[in-house]
């Protein structure tokens, strides 16, 4: 059932209307035509676009290497009692007293694939020594 109303104009609504108005689009002016469109009149800087590219790659990097270091302080990995940061200090304390001893690689062999035995006293020097029988069977194999 219509209203009503003495005039053209509408009655404005009892709820106000609390959408923002829809903005004015004006159409763009067309850009205007090249008699030779396959020309290029600019010359591109390509110093400037090498520089721009080249902090481009450095904030990648730099935000790819805070990724794979977050929690390298403060977060300790599961089934260890520390954290990365205190891992790799402990790792370069023990790599700084190695240095001016052993190189840390295990036993050295001599050419014929004997240990060396400057270490210290054999400490199974009371019981037989079973290597040296089964090796000279095998050796001429």
């Amino acid at each position: 059932m219509p209203i009503t109303s003495p005039t053209l104009v509408p009655r404005p609504p009892i709820i106000p209307l609390v959408l923002p108005r829809a903005p004015q689009v004006n159409p763009t002016p067309l850009p205007k035509l090249d008699r030779y469109p396959g020309r290029m009149d600019t010359r591109r800087d390509l110093q400037r676009e090498i520089d721009d590219l080249s902090d481009e790659e450095n904030e990648l990097e730099d935000s790819n290497l805070g990724i794979r270091n977050r929690g390298f302080q403060w977060l300790v990995p599961i089934g260890r009692s520390t954290t990365q940061l205190e891992e790799k200090n402990e790792a370069e304390d023990d790599s700084d007293g190695s240095d001016t001893g052993q190189s840390g690689g295990g036993p050295s062999i001599n050419e014929d694939g004997e240990e060396n035995d400057d270490s210290g006293a054999d400490l199974d020097a009371s019981m037989e020594d079973m290597d040296d029988e089964g090796e000279t069977g095998t050796a001429s194999e």
